[in-house]
């Protein structure tokens, strides 16, 4: 049984890939048919809060309780400007537009790394900052997306669709640069002990720095993305990702101390909360569910999730104690 524990330690996305399958099922069960379309659809859904969750494992990675609260403004400024720009140039919009996410996560790492400001509160008041800005340039800016760039991200490849071919393609890179270079474990020493790893020569302002960065970026990319999947950019539409994207960066395996990540369990980990949202609206459909239930439940599995994550480096703290003594 020990060694059993061992391994799901070692390898967290096995928790969001058996959910997403138990999840399925269940969904089959209640509509009566296996119909493996659900599984593709549900990861188009998920393209969003998986990009989301990304650049929330790499911030959270960084330790420190860091975390990014400003995401979802910076996904709705992203749209703004990519809308904005792609009526001059479609590259420019992308490029520009992501650019400015990662400006964004630059502006976090500042105020949090530079001026010693908490990074929850940091983010909780960039985001308004953010969002103040969208409120502001609304009026000026185009909120209608390129249509040859649409056409591109709401194509597909057979079943799957390039949106999440765009997500695995993200994943791939994010995988290579935490887990293949020495940035990867300089993050992830950051984020066990920050102390120890200026003490052992790591430029620990540089690593949080960039997470912060990193996590811009893919909150701009996500902008840019959905402003052409949901025909424009409006100053709410990142709200709606921002439980779902926090729930898979913890499912998928981050750890709440930082200096754990996964990117496959943060990508599976989307995917579960996705399909767990299309039960929910299908019960609330068929068994005449009270109106809110779904968020009740989504907000209730995410509590879960971090009371277990919180308790799990409790226990391994305590046994790093024992040891050492």
């Amino acid at each position: 049984m020990s060694d059993l524990m061992v391994k799901v330690r070692r390898y967290p996305a096995v928790w969001p890939i058996l959910g997403s399958v138990l999840i399925f099922l269940v969904i089959g069960a209640m509509t009566g048919s296996m119909d493996g379309n659900v599984l593709f659809t549900s990861a188009r859904l998920a393209t969003f809060a998986a990009l989301l969750a990304l650049g929330q494992m790499v911030v959270v990675t960084s330790g420190d309780g860091a975390i990014d609260l400003s995401q979802i403004y910076i996904l709705t400024l992203c749209a703004y400007v990519s809308t904005t720009l792609m009526d001059f140039n479609p590259v420019l919009g992308f490029v520009g537009a992501v650019l400015i996410g990662g400006l964004c996560g630059l502006v976090n790492a500042f105020v949090n790394v530079y001026l010693k400001v908490p990074a929850m509160v940091t983010t909780l008041a960039t985001g308004y900052i953010f969002f103040t800005i969208v409120l502001v340039s609304a009026s000026h800016m185009k909120v209608l997306p390129h249509s040859g760039f649409v056409r591109f991200v709401t194509g597909s490849v057979g079943p799957v669709s390039v949106q999440t071919i765009i997500v695995g393609v993200v994943g791939i890179a994010l995988a290579v640069l935490l887990y293949r270079t020495r940035y990867g474990r300089q993050l992830h020493a950051v984020g066990q002990n920050r102390t120890a790893a200026t003490l052992a020569g790591v430029p620990t302002p540089t690593v949080v720095t960039r997470a912060f960065v990193i996590g811009g970026v893919l909150s701009g990319l996500a902008g840019v993305l959905a402003a052409a999947v949901m025909g424009g950019a409006f100053q709410d539409m990142g709200l709606a990702y921002f439980l779902p994207s926090v729930a898979a960066a913890f499912v998928g395996g981050t750890a709440a101390s930082g200096g754990r990540s996964s990117v496959v369990g943060v990508i599976f980990g989307a995917l579960m909360v996705t399909l767990m949202s299309s039960s929910l609206s299908t019960a609330e459909g068929m068994y005449q569910l009270p109106s809110g239930a779904r968020q009740l439940v989504m907000g209730a599995f995410l509590v879960g999730v971090l009371v277990l994550s919180v308790a799990g480096v409790q226990t391994r703290r305590r046994k790093t104690r024992k040891v050492l003594a």
